[in-house]
């Protein structure tokens, strides 16, 4: 046989087999997922809106709303609390942290201190008899032994919110610790606040870790939202708007104020339900996001599925990469970084091709759970991506 023609053949084969190896590791179903909370375990109906913090000492603390007899927004709903002392491997048993009665404690936001160590986790209280947000209060829940126990909540209402304001929520998602030279230290929570007729988002911060809070001003828009430092200094958010937009905004004095916002097209999310929460991690001039871009849905199924991550290399002004990273349902989430460099994410999930939607009765013990991803190191190097 010719010999360029055995070359050409073996060189076939080898391209044949590099390109399925490169396939198959781009491939969803080689990424890992380790199911935390499931709907119905520990006699709790259903598990949703996680944050999750990386602690000083390394801990991933994951909080989440369980909602005790209902799937429904704003039903009889406590704090609950997994941690894992080995990045994510096993999960300790779940820890409730309020008492909510027959009201609800919603939108959990945690935030670490990584000078102190301490730990912060925000919260606001909707009493069952009135759901119009004027009688809402805002706690916080504090840990000073990276988790193990946790103070009684505390009412800050009177701390956070403006003058003639309400609490609508946090978040939610996380709150973040400034790095750069010009705030460095300073306590970011995002909250959203209502005068009773317009809702818009104020950043709360504080300077003193943790011991006072400041209120910012009014950001142009008003809804679920995310903040991130990208680049070092500066502050950006992304916030769910309708039919599945994203919009951003940034602010150069520490969230004190914001400029004017915009809809940034090249990120995608779902529709249903006006859109879905996204998460944020900054890393100096590196930004991630990460939501669900949506589906086809059907008529007892939602929109919400395909989770991915995005990457900019410059603080959010273009986004150079996406990944899929699972093809089901994919709702709420939340990013933290490991100790050892690595992305952590969790994520709303289930293995149909969107949630069931919320119709009474349609939604059995295990219809969500809550599974967190570990992402490898190498995409935090600005020269690789998955």
């Amino acid at each position: 046989m010719n010999k360029n023609l055995i070359f050409n053949c073996v060189l076939i084969l080898f391209l044949n087999s590099f390109i399925g190896i490169k396939a198959s590791e781009r491939s969803v179903d080689t990424i890992p997922k380790t199911t935390v909370f499931n709907a119905g375990d520990d006699g709790i109906d259903s598990y949703r809106i996680p944050t999750l913090i990386t602690s000083k000492k390394g801990t991933l603390l994951l909080f989440v709303e369980a909602r005790k007899i209902s799937s429904t927004d704003k039903t009889p709903t406590d704090i609950a609390l997994k941690r894992s002392e080995d990045n994510g491997k096993s999960w300790s048993k779940i820890q409730i942290l309020t008492d909510s009665g027959e009201d609800a404690f919603m939108d959990p936001v945690a935030l670490v201190d990584k000078v102190t160590g301490r730990l912060f986790l925000f919260t606001t209280l909707w009493p069952s008899d009135d759901h119009s947000k004027l009688k809402n209060t805002a706690w916080v829940i504090i840990s000073d032994d990276d988790g193990l126990s946790w103070s009684k909540p505390r009412n800050i209402t009177k701390e956070i919110v403006a003058p003639n304001h309400f609490i609508g929520g946090f978040g939610p998602g996380s709150g973040i610790q400034m790095q750069g030279d010009r705030f460095k230290n300073r306590l970011i929570v995002p909250t959203r606040q209502t005068n009773g007729n317009i809702s818009k988002n104020r950043t709360v911060y504080s300077d003193d870790h943790g011991e006072t809070w400041n209120i910012g001003n009014s950001a142009p828009d008003g809804g679920e939202y995310q903040i991130a430092e990208s680049p070092l200094n500066i502050l950006r958010y992304n916030l769910r708007a309708r039919k599945g937009k994203r919009t951003v905004s940034v602010s150069e004095d520490g969230g004190v104020s914001w400029g004017d916002s915009h809809i940034d097209f090249r990120l995608q999310s779902s529709v249903d339900y006006g859109g879905c929460q996204g998460s944020m991690l900054g890393i100096d001039t590196m930004l991630f996001y990460v939501g669900p871009a949506g589906g086809l849905g059907s008529a007892n199924n939602e929109d919400r599925q395909n989770l991915f991550i995005y990457r900019s290399l410059n603080g959010g002004k273009t986004w150079e990469q996406d990944y899929l990273l699972y093809d089901k349902s994919a709702g709420y989430s939340c990013i933290t970084q490991l100790s050892d460099g690595r992305l952590a994410i969790v994520f709303e999930t289930s293995d149909s091709e969107g949630f069931p939607k919320m119709t009474p009765g349609n939604r059995p013990s295990g219809w969500m759970r809550l599974d967190v991803i570990i992402l490898p190191k190498r995409i935090t190097d600005k020269t690789t991506w998955f």
